[in-house]
């Protein structure tokens, strides 16, 4: 079973995007995470490179998506 997260990027810099978000297609969200972390390691030790964190269902009740970019899908 594939789900989708959706992991938000705020506006610091440091951030691998600003204003932002970025989906993750995971069968959970330990994974999801770990396959993020593929792609964008933590700036800080034990400490994701993203503003926070969603599963669908939670996102779908943000409005998010109205407002933020979507700049990538990771599989």
């Amino acid at each position: 079973m594939n789900n989708k997260y959706y992991f938000t990027f705020g506006s610091n810099k440091g951030f691998p995007y600003q204003n932002g978000y970025v989906i993750v297609i995971a069968n959970s969200l330990g994974e999801a995470i770990e396959k993020f972390r593929k792609k964008f390691p933590d700036r800080n030790k034990n400490i994701v490179n993203c503003a926070f964190w969603y599963t669908q269902e939670h996102w779908d009740n943000t409005g998010m998506e109205k407002s933020y970019l979507c700049y990538e899908t990771i599989e």
